[in-house]
Parts: C-alpha cells; structure tokens; sequence
C-alpha cells in the first residue's frame, strides 16, 4: 500500500473520531472520508444497476406482505362464514327434528280438529323370541 492512501486511511479515520468545531470543519471531514473512498459520480453510476435490483427487491416484498395480510384476511372471513352456516344447519337440522315428531305431529292434528288420523294400538310388527 503506497504512503499516500497509508495518509489517506489515517485522516478518514481521525476525520470519524474528532469532532469538529464548525459546520465548516464537518462538511471538510465528510468530503475528505468521500475523497479516501474513492467514491465518485462514476461510482454512483455503475452502481445504479444495484440500486434498482434492491429498490425492485423491496417492492416486491412489501406488495408480497400486503397480498398475503390480505388472502390471511379474508381466510379468517371465509372461516368465520362456515362456522356460521354449521351454526345455522345445526339449528334448522333440530328445529325440523323437533317439529317431525310423531307426538308434535299429533298435538297439530288434535288442535286442527283432524280426527280422520289415530295412532294405532298395534305394534307395526310382533318380535317373537322363539322363532
């Protein structure tokens, strides 16, 4: 390493640790960390490929999590709507249970007036333990 970048590496280091007594002594230590680094417009320049890459890379993942909290959200909706409708079966699923019942079905009658139907005495069929 030649004396010249030696001088160059101690000032930029000496420039990060002294502080400054006027703006005019910190925009001279900024400009001389600038110049150690060999940082130019041409730098900046051939960078630029680099910098679009990030900048497109953060895009990418900043529209990633708002279409992902987003599909979460509506996920947690859709779960929210079929625990409703099972609610909702359940309660019509009980609800004609009760109602089909041959006792419910009977009351109706008795209160309509109805007297052509009677429940019949006889057992529909005989079980006989010998056979």
């Amino acid at each position: 390493m030649s004396d010249k970048n030696k001088d160059n590496k101690r000032r930029w280091w000496g420039s990060l640790f002294t502080e400054g007594e006027s703006d005019a002594a910190e925009g001279r230590n900024l400009r001389e960390v600038v110049k150690s680094m060999n940082i130019d417009g041409r730098w900046f320049l051939n960078q630029i490929p680099l910098f679009l890459l990030i900048l497109l890379g953060i895009l990418l993942m900043v529209t990633n999590r708002y279409q992902a909290q987003q599909e979460m959200i509506q996920k947690e909706q859709l779960l929210k709507d079929v625990e409703d409708w099972r609610y909702r079966a359940l309660t019509r699923s009980s609800e004609l249970t009760t109602a089909t019942r041959q006792s419910q079905i009977e009351e109706r009658l008795k209160q309509m007036g109805d007297s052509t139907l009677v429940p019949s005495k006889e057992p529909p069929f005989t079980i006989n333990p010998n056979e």
